[in-house]
């Protein structure tokens, strides 16, 4: 090989070793650790499970600017479902990049992400309902308009 050959294999190598190393963090970072199993939205309607399967209720949120997402009182009824876990999976997109956030005036709130709360299905058929609720505020501490419709959401489980 010759020696202008290898000075351009260094940069090749290193690069694509560079770029291998960061879509593996992005992917971690945007997936989560937990099985999120059917993932159901605020869209979804009402929530129709198997007895034992694995289910995710998902719910998008700006946690830099303190949406917080939390599953309330009273707790789903555990002969009907059982709670898994929960976390927050950020999503990445051009308003994380340094410099572009002022684009569309996010400013330093970036894309956000969304909190899964995984479910299983309890053996029992029934039917429960699921109460999340976040204490609404932007990035300065101010309470967001729009009543509890945008603090609380209920989702009805039905375990078949």
């Amino acid at each position: 090989m010759r020696t202008w050959q290898r000075v351009l294999l260094v940069p090749v190598v290193v690069s694509a070793v560079a770029g291998t190393v960061g879509a593996v963090s992005i992917h971690r970072m945007t997936t989560g650790r937990l099985d999120h199993g059917r993932v159901f939205t605020a869209t979804s309607g009402p929530l129709t499970v198997k007895a034992g399967e694995l289910f995710s209720i998902e719910v998008s949120a700006y946690r830099t600017a303190g949406d917080i997402w939390t599953v309330a009182d009273p707790a789903p009824d555990s002969a009907v479902v059982r709670t898994v876990g929960d976390e927050y999976v950020r999503t990445i997109g051009l308003k994380d990049l340094p410099g572009l956030s002022a684009l569309d005036g996010a400013g330093a709130l970036g894309s956000g992400g969304h909190y899964y709360f995984v479910f299983r299905a309890a053996g029992n058929p029934g039917r429960t309902t699921v109460t999340l609720h976040v204490d609404y505020r932007d990035h300065e501490g101010w309470t967001f308009s729009g009543g509890p419709e945008r603090t609380r959401r209920q989702f009805t489980v039905q375990v078949d």
